[in-house]
């Protein structure tokens, strides 16, 4: 009698962990599919936003050469309309404690980020307009470093969650490098030795359009193909 509990005690645990792996399969297709998706939108946005801005970095308005910015606000609006798009008919992954975990993640980075990139660009904008210059460089608000160390921390914690090495390493060293070459100000330090001052000041305003395209390559749309084609 104690020995048939046993063998039934193993195989629920057996059952549990298969279930638990096909689920974590099922999540790791989906999180793959929006990662991918995500990443081909930012680059995209990222590009439009470049040259949006570099071609109206001197037709004076209200945002000169910062047109492309504003439309970083409407980039989940137009992730969840494309993947809604391409989900369209398709059964939807079963709940389950790894999509919880995976869903929750996301859906907490994201609110994090969404908020506070509206309140620094409210704050930065009266920053710019109502104080010296020294006064906005010493309490200016930092936007795209916090936004990709946050992605970046999404990205890896989703990896641990679904036990994606690869996935962890793209988004710790990618969050990592295009920190770091953003806080060095490398795509400056380029333009200000390769071209005249005047056309390197405009080529400027696409900041940080290219650390943008950067991340959302190598933190998103690498891995998340990776994960679409994972077994």
């Amino acid at each position: 009698m104690e020995e048939n509990t046993n063998l039934t005690a193993e195989r629920s645990l057996e059952i549990i962990t298969e279930q638990i792996e096909k689920s974590r399969q099922a999540v790791s297709k989906d999180a793959g599919q929006w990662l991918f998706v995500s990443g081909l939108i930012t680059m995209g946005m990222a590009v439009v936003a470049a040259l949006l801005n570099y071609f109206t970095v001197y037709k004076g308005g209200a945002f000169p050469g910062l047109w492309g910015h504003l439309l970083w606000f409407v980039l989940p609006l137009i992730i969840w309309v494309v993947m809604k798009f391409i989900n369209r008919g398709r059964a939807h992954v079963p709940e389950s404690l790894v999509g919880t975990l995976v869903r929750k993640t996301w859906w907490t980075i994201f609110t994090f980020a969404i908020v506070y990139t509206i309140f620094a660009a409210v704050w930065n904008r009266v920053m710019a307009v109502y104080y010296s210059p020294e006064v906005y460089a010493q309490n200016h608000m930092p936007v795209t470093s916090i936004v990709i160390i946050l992605l970046a921390v999404g990205v890896s914690i989703t990896g641990h969650i679904l036990k994606k090495r690869k996935l962890v390493w793209f988004g710790t060293l990618g969050g990592l490098l295009i920190f770091i070459l953003y806080k060095i100000g490398v795509s400056w330090i380029i333009v200000g030795h390769l071209l005249p001052l005047t056309t390197a000041v405009k080529v400027s305003m696409i900041q940080p359009s290219e650390y943008i395209f950067l991340f959302a390559l190598i933190g998103l749309t690498i891995p998340g193909w990776m994960l679409k084609k994972s077994k």
